[in-house]
């Protein structure tokens, strides 16, 4: 029955009205009447005491503003008691019409402006591309779709290339505003990138046949202990894999005096370091996928393994040839001794490289992979130190006398 009143108040029928308000009134002891005149609501409150104005006006107003009643547009309010001809108290408002909720959520939109919303003619401006970290963010965001549109899937061998380039371009870029090289070449740093790739690899694999190098290798992946596969890792691995990404850092930089403090031999070494990553991890990830399909690897390890090879190692790799090229940065300045120094830094990535592949699978390849890194971090904030050093080490050498026989 409330309901059929509720829905009868909210069309404008006054008995609807009148009898909802004396649901409320009623129990205190007031009695409501109501009447219409021309779209002015008459509400009398009649009761032996005043009716409370305050509060009476606040359920009053509450109600016909939820109601909504329609053909009425003001409501006049008295209290008055009984036998008096005249009111106590009396009060007047209008009632604010509220829109449909579609329509109020329709000139709400329209209240703002399109082109401030979509700023479309932003989008579109030269200046937007001139930003270096805007160029970044639709290559690292468009690359990978981009693969999908133009590769061709069913082929393993692009596809894993053209992600292994991916990979490495986002630590390229994170490498690039960590070590802040003097001087940067984008000719340089894909000449370093594409000769360990495509020419560095090659003769990497040619050298291995060497008796010497194919015992080292065979040592490494022996059951014969530890031992010798820690010296079967460093002194074969090790040495011509960072021998091979220091290379094209010590022919295109060294060599032509290109080179002259660390930082820059630092960046374009671990360019380099990620040229092998891209090569290495593309032939590492054709053969998870051949061991996925045999059945010889599960789908988890899989996906852990080409994410190991793609994401991580790569930058393992990178860091190990930065600090060779490091290393060759120092060699550039203090020329007088300039192979024991390049020597100092294969050693050392080759040291660390071979410990780590010997330790891969335990918590203690992760403990030589964060020192790596900690350790690549130091040669970058000690680089000023070392310079001096090695200029002062120049300086001071001896000059030998000329050799008159």
């Amino acid at each position: 029955m409330t309901n059929d009143y509720l829905q009868l108040a909210k069309q404008g029928d006054i008995n609807a009205i009148a009898s909802l308000m004396n649901l409320y009134f009623q129990p205190q002891g007031v009695t409501a009447k109501a009447s219409l005149d021309d779209g002015c609501l008459q509400l009398i409150l009649e009761s032996e005491q005043i009716p409370d104005k305050a509060s009476s006006m606040a359920f009053i107003r509450q109600e016909l503003s939820t109601w909504q009643p329609r053909s009425i547009n003001t409501a006049r309010v008295y209290g008055r008691r009984p036998d008096q001809p005249f009111p106590d108290w009396e009060e007047t408002f209008i009632l604010v019409k509220q829109q449909a909720e579609t329509a109020t959520f329709i000139a709400t939109l329209r209240t703002f402006k399109f082109a401030s919303v979509v700023p479309y003619k932003d989008v579109f401006s030269s200046e937007l591309y001139s930003s270096n970290t805007v160029k970044l963010l639709l290559f690292f965001g468009l690359f990978p779709l981009i693969i999908g549109l133009v590769a061709n899937p069913a082929n393993l061998e692009q596809t894993a290339w053209l992600l292994g380039i991916y990979y490495a371009s986002i630590w390229g870029v994170v490498l690039y505003n960590l070590i802040k090289p003097a001087w940067f070449s984008w000719r340089e740093t894909l000449k370093c990138v594409f000769f360990t790739a495509i020419v560095g690899i090659p003769l990497l694999l040619l050298i291995q046949r060497f008796p010497l190098f194919q015992l080292l290798y065979a040592a490494a992946e022996s059951n014969l202990g530890i031992i010798p596969q820690l010296i079967g890792f460093i002194l074969g691995v090790g040495v011509l894999e960072e021998i091979c990404k220091a290379l094209p850092v010590y022919l295109f930089l060294l060599r032509p005096r290109k080179l002259n403090e660390p930082l820059t031999g630092a960046f374009y070494g671990a360019m380099s370091g990620l040229g092998f990553a891209i090569a290495e991890g593309s032939s590492y990830s054709i053969l998870y996928a051949f061991n996925l399909v045999r059945g010889q690897s599960g789908f988890g390890s899989y996906i852990l393994a080409n994410t190991i090879r793609f994401v991580s190692l790569p930058l393992f790799h990178a860091i190990l040839a930065g600090i060779v090229g490091y290393f060759l940065g120092l060699a550039a300045i203090n020329r007088s001794r300039q192979l024991p120094i390049m020597f100092i830094g294969v050693a050392l990535a080759a040291v660390l490289h071979g410990s780590y592949n010997t330790f891969s699978d335990g918590a203690l390849g992760l403990v030589i992979i964060g020192f790596t890194i900690l350790l690549f971090v130091a040669y970058l904030r000690r680089s000023q130190q070392m310079v001096a050093e090695m200029q002062q080490a120049e300086l001071s050498r001896p000059v030998l006398p000329p050799d008159n026989s």
